[in-house]
């Protein structure tokens, strides 16, 4: 039997109101005392007030939050001018900008190491061959999941190759599709029968030099 009483709270206090008068009109006949009825009539009243005055207060947390924002925007903006400004001035120092809480330029940046990239993990790869005569070659970290796939520090993108007829024994087998800065890259084949293809990628740095490369993968292409 489906309950009587409003799942919604503000339907439940106009419910409950209309008990309460319902009860002041015919609860005498019905068993109830007038102390019984008046309880009720000022317990359905509490709750009613108790109502608006949280409606009330939600709105002036809604409007308080709204203005907070605006007010944080306002100041930010005002804020980054300000430190264009002192940026800019001839006669502003790191130690002026160190007080200010403001950024310190590097005039000696330390260089990357040269070979640097070659502590970096190779890429891992995942390959989509579920349309014909084309490869989506995902590489990264993450390849199963383009979301969190971000490059590693240092890296600017990805050299990938592959080789059609499987893994090679011949390095000079080996095709550049060039160097990648987004995964996936779609690799279109033009074989007229299924024919498997290898991959394999590394990773490019900073400093154009090259990491080590990953282990192949395959995959055999419909047509």
């Amino acid at each position: 039997m489906p309950d009587y009483i409003p799942r919604d709270e503000g339907r439940r206090v106009l419910w409950m109101s209309n008990l309460a008068a319902w009860l002041n009109a015919h609860g005498a006949t019905h068993g109830f005392t007038p102390a019984e009825i008046s309880a009720f009539s000022a317990a359905a009243a509490t709750a009613k007030a108790a109502l608006s005055d949280n409606v009330a207060l939600q709105a002036a947390a809604r409007a308080g939050t709204t203005a907070k924002k605006a007010a944080i925007a306002a100041a930010l903006e005002m804020a980054r001018d300000n430190v264009r400004r002192i940026q800019s001035n001839p006669n502003t120092t790191d130690g002026d900008r160190g007080a200010a809480g403001i950024t310190i330029p590097d005039t000696n940046p330390t260089p990357a190491p040269a070979d640097e990239i070659l502590t970096i993990d190779p890429p891992l790869l995942l390959l989509d061959f579920s349309i014909r005569r084309r490869v989506g070659v995902h590489w990264g970290p993450n390849p199963g999941n383009e979301q969190q796939n971000g490059r590693p520090a240092g890296t600017r993108g990805c050299q990938i190759q592959a080789a059609c007829g499987g893994i090679p024994t011949d390095e000079a087998t080996w095709t550049d599709l060039g160097q990648i800065t987004r995964s996936p890259h779609i690799h279109a084949v033009h074989e007229t029968t299924p024919t498997t293809y290898a991959y394999r990628a590394r990773y490019v740095g900073n400093n154009l030099q090259y990491g080590p490369y990953s282990a192949p993968t395959t995959c055999t292409v419909s047509v």
